[in-house]
């Protein structure tokens, strides 16, 4: 195949809510040679692989949709996975993506030349492309720790993204390793019907009330026949999730801060009345260093007579289960590993070779990060959704998604209108971003002495945005154009 030709202008690889966005901008801005590119038979990312029993979102469902695309019938205040990934179909088929999609396509190695890229799949499938979206998120590869003997263990293992839904887990002796996100929506569910529960919690974690509810009929006819009031509703939980940000994140402590710790520890001691779990459940670093856990139930079922909560560190596994720090041995018919994801390989096992040969492992080999969290140096016409630095500890990723789409838009009309074929960074445009990125930083409490998976191995925080999403809203809309080489 010559260089020069190309099966599409575009591969957006990912179709969780980042490649749908990413494609909608892409439409709107009549850039419409584009193909969606999905490891799975299926699309829907996050929402299709984290199908654990009580999975749903920590975001409000009127935060947690597209802007242009609100739903006026969701069931709960906070959605359920399933109906999420049913939201993203309905998306899919509205704006015709579906029949820009091609399943089974999971890229090994993106590779430029000649002005465009070549990607090849792990099944040697090949596909030639101007510019390349990876749209394929930070939550897809499950984080499985190397504890000692585990392939020792003979009962039933399971990552939560990777839930096996025909294992019937009544009645059964239970393990959950983990205590954060996915772990409290597991255990309440997991404690209906386990003969025993044991749950290993390595760090506690702030918990604040979810206060999800039923959304009536009323609610749902009203959104439909007038969506100005849902439109306000998403506004009102916008600048709520907003104040939010100002409220926790900032090192400096107020009122707002010292509110929303008072809220936490009315939290839990309204809920837990022994004095020990009390202790147990009572984190030692900053509030909103690690992430804010919503739930009403999970500390309710930490107290049930199934259910035992467990913080020493874990020795061994053995053929019936595992030996903690302390020697106590736990048997166990099943074992869940709630230990999230592998949040540095932001493209999974996927390698990608800009001009030279240059790899984005070694361009990141000091430290991850990029160009308003959508393009790096030293890597023409590639792009990301969902890049370093734009992740969020208080409101909507979806907020970032299209703002990022919209940017993403601008940058290909721009060289389409141009005459232009080639879209590269500066690398001065991509340095001070990011000096000022680290600097603001400095003030936030995710610099402050705990352990997340907001940093990597050495403490540098290349997940979050350390502002507003309104900030990254504006940033991004108002961004010259001339921060990028067109030729």
């Amino acid at each position: 195949m010559s260089g020069h030709v190309f099966d599409h202008q575009v591969a957006i690889i990912g179709t969780g809510f980042a490649g749908m966005a990413a494609a909608i901008a892409l439409d709107r801005v009549d850039i419409s040679d584009f193909i969606l590119l999905e490891k799975a038979d299926d699309i829907g990312g996050t929402w299709r692989d984290n199908q654990y029993p009580g999975a749903c979102c920590d975001v409000p469902s009127q935060l947690y949709s597209y802007s242009f695309e609100l739903n006026p019938d969701w069931s709960h205040r906070f959605s359920p996975a399933e109906e999420i990934h049913h939201y993203q179909q309905s998306v899919m088929d509205k704006y015709r993506l579906r029949e820009r999609m091609r399943g089974g396509f999971e890229v090994a190695t993106a590779s430029y030349a000649d002005g465009g890229w070549t990607l090849v799949s792990t099944r040697n499938e090949q596909l030639r492309v101007r510019y390349v979206v990876s749209a394929i998120g930070a939550l897809h590869i499950p984080n499985k720790p190397a504890f000692k003997g585990l392939n020792r263990f003979q009962g039933k293992l399971m990552h939560s993204a990777e839930w096996d839904h025909s294992y019937d887990y009544s009645g059964k002796k239970i393990i959950v390793i983990g205590s954060a996100a996915s772990a409290i929506q597991i255990i309440p569910e997991l404690a209906k019907s386990a003969s025993q529960l044991s749950v290993i919690q390595r760090t506690a974690n702030y918990i604040i009330p979810r206060k999800d509810r039923l959304v009536s009929q009323i609610e749902k006819s009203l959104f439909r026949r007038l969506p100005f009031i849902q439109r306000l509703l998403r506004w009102r939980q916008y600048c709520i999730n907003d104040f939010l940000f100002h409220s926790v994140f900032l090192l400096k402590t107020g009122l707002a801060k010292r509110y929303v710790h008072r809220l936490v520890q009315r939290h839990l001691k309204r809920q837990v009345t022994d004095t020990r779990l009390i202790d147990q459940l009572t984190p030692d670093y900053e509030i909103g260093c690690k992430r804010l856990l919503l739930s009403d139930d999970i500390l309710p079922a930490l107290q049930q007579h199934n259910v035992k909560l467990i913080t020493d560190g874990i020795r061994h596994f053995t053929a019936r289960g595992l030996v903690t720090d302390n020697g106590h041995a736990l048997d166990a018919d099943l074992v869940v590993l709630a230990t999230g994801f592998q949040t540095t390989k932001l493209f999974g096992d996927m390698t990608i070779k800009g001009p030279g040969g240059l790899t984005m492992e070694r361009a990141w080999a000091k430290e991850i990060r990029a160009h308003r969290s959508v393009a790096v140096n030293g890597f023409p016409n590639f792009f990301m959704m969902y890049g370093p630095n734009s992740n969020l500890g208080h409101s909507s990723m979806i907020i970032m998604l299209e703002a990022q789409a919209r940017y993403l838009g601008r940058l290909l009309q721009h060289a389409e209108i141009s005459g232009k074929t080639t879209i590269l960074v500066r690398p001065e445009a991509e340095s001070a971003y990011n000096q000022a990125i680290q600097n603001a930083l400095q003030d936030r409490v995710w610099n402050t002495a705990c352990q997340s998976w907001y940093k990597d191995e050495n403490g540098f925080i290349f997940s979050l945005w350390p502002h507003t999403t309104t900030r990254f809203i504006r940033e991004m809309r108002k961004a010259p154009l001339d921060e990028y080489i067109f030729t």
